[in-house]
């Protein structure tokens, strides 16, 4: 009897344990459920994400072209013009070539900006062109 006491307790203190929330990482995932484009032009850094107060954008991945020869391009979060006040560099400037595109995509956010921040991109050149997964809420 003793035995089965032990193994019953051994049993349902392994199973509370296993239901427990995460200890280290988030509870829930994030999904992005929106796609954010940029096309060729801008050789400066441009909003592609807007603000909505109160929220936050997560970022799942890009894919970024290049129809010219080399370049680099960089991601940040700010407010303002074009995140032009409280500029913070999410992604350093990745190199880009027309013969190699730059891709990160994650089934889920991998990235969180500050709450009521703009997402914004900066190429090089004026020959990249972006596609961002996101969402907002």
């Amino acid at each position: 009897m003793r035995k089965l006491c032990a193994a019953l307790l051994l049993f349902f203190g392994l199973a509370s344990a296993a239901l427990a929330e995460n200890l280290v990482g988030p509870t829930n995932v994030v999904l992005c459920n929106k796609i954010a484009t940029l096309a060729v032009g801008p050789s400066t850094i441009t909003q592609i994400v807007p603000v909505v107060t109160g929220q936050t954008i997560f970022v799942c991945g890009w894919e970024v072209t290049n129809t010219g020869a080399t370049g680099t391009f960089s991601l940040s979060s700010g407010t303002g013009s074009n995140c032009g006040t409280g500029t913070a560099l999410i992604i350093p400037a990745l190199n880009i070539t027309n013969t190699a595109p730059s891709v990160d995509r994650q089934q889920y956010a991998t990235i969180q900006l500050p709450q009521s921040a703009a997402l914004c991109v900066t190429p090089s050149v004026a020959t990249i062109a972006f596609v961002i997964w996101y969402a907002q809420f």
